[in-house]
């Protein structure tokens, strides 16, 4: 877990590895992989050599539209832009 030191943000963000994600969505292994493949559920990231989760915020999110009846249109603009904010908080917290 990280604590952002971003002025205006105090989020606080665990990172969920595959058990943990797979345990949330209530899918299998091989169901995950080909969600993601397909669009329908964000990448991973890695946190080290090995080591690859996804942001615990995220997996909530799409459980939370998949629980509200989001078909896999929307759940695709919702991967989009999850991903694009991810891009966007490293550019802006990267070294100049």
């Amino acid at each position: 877990m990280f604590k952002s030191n971003r002025k205006g943000s105090n989020m606080l963000t665990a990172m969920l590895r595959l058990p943990d994600v797979l345990k949330a969505r209530g899918v299998g292994r091989t169901t995950h992989y080909n969600e993601v493949a397909a669009g329908l559920f964000t990448r991973s990231v890695s946190i080290g050599v090995r080591a690859k989760a996804w942001p615990a915020p995220e997996v909530e999110k799409l459980n939370a539209a998949r629980i509200a009846g989001a078909d896999d249109a929307a759940v695709k603009r919702l991967v989009k832009r999850l991903e694009a904010a991810r891009a966007a908080y490293a550019d802006a917290t990267a070294p100049v």
